[in-house]
């Protein structure tokens, strides 16, 4: 057998290095092919392209990614038409009109009041000052068929009214609807209500207190956004100081029925 030289050592050992390089290469150039090598983590955000950090990409079926916020569109990444987890999608409760609010019964978007910025109050029976023009029109007409019988309770002083609803409600003939007393309020809130046909010489102003008190929840406050709120649902917004004086007014009322009403 031919003895080994240390020169034919050396040779081998270079064979045999470039082999082993050879190998690294190729697992290299698969791992860019089928995912990072065992034993090494994948880093979780994709390269920085001035958009912010991504999650993993959404299903390309439109299904809902399921990445981290981009820093500029608040959404994740989005695969083939589904909307990632960091925003809303088009037919989330998100977005749209503001979820519980009134909608234009023309079918036209909001109403012209949606976007005058009415003061988070509760509104309860009130609520109703949202129903369509036809609908208090025609609560409006039912009003006015009966006021007349009741001319006696609508003539009398607002203290007169707080005694008498306080101590003798039952005995008295008002209009309770909320819906027909808010159409009496929106036509006195331009103060040119003329209820004289039927017997009623009171001022706009208590007409509007009486109407507003008794409209209301017996256990909810009246406050001046209330009446505010309400003003600008029926486009004739009030200042503060008008609204701070009906609430007071209505208030009154309010208290006295639920007093006399029990």
């Amino acid at each position: 057998m031919p003895q080994t030289t240390r020169e034919d050592t050396r040779i081998l050992g270079a064979l045999a290095r470039s082999a082993s390089y050879g190998v690294l290469a190729a697992a290299v150039v698969l791992a860019g092919v089928a995912g990072p090598l065992p034993g090494f983590q994948a880093t979780a955000f994709a390269q920085d392209d001035g958009e912010g950090p991504r999650g993993p990409q959404g299903d390309t079926d439109g299904g809902q990614g399921q990445g981290g916020q981009g820093a500029q569109s608040g959404q994740g990444n989005q695969g083939g038409g589904g909307a990632g987890q960091g925003g809303p999608g088009d037919d989330s409760d998100g977005v749209g009109p503001q979820a519980g609010g009134p909608s234009d019964s023309s079918g036209g978007g909001q109403p012209p009041w949606a976007s005058e910025g009415i003061p988070e109050v509760e509104l309860g029976r009130l609520s109703v000052a949202r129903s369509p023009d036809h609908v208090l029109d025609s609560a409006y007409d039912e009003a006015l068929a009966t006021i007349a019988t009741m001319a006696d309770f609508y003539n009398m002083t607002l203290d007169q009214m707080v005694t008498e609803l306080s101590l003798n409600f039952d005995s008295l003939v008002f209009i309770d609807s909320p819906l027909q007393n808010l159409a009496i309020f929106r036509d006195a809130l331009d103060g040119s209500i003329d209820l004289s046909d039927y017997g009623i010489t009171q001022d706009a102003f208590d007409i509007m207190a009486v109407t507003l008190g008794v409209a209301s929840d017996k256990t909810i406050e009246i406050t001046w956004e209330t009446a505010y709120a309400l003003s600008v649902i029926f486009e004739m917004p009030m200042t503060q100081a008008e609204a701070e004086a009906l609430a007071e007014a209505a208030e009154e009322i309010r208290i006295a029925v639920l007093a006399g009403h029990g």
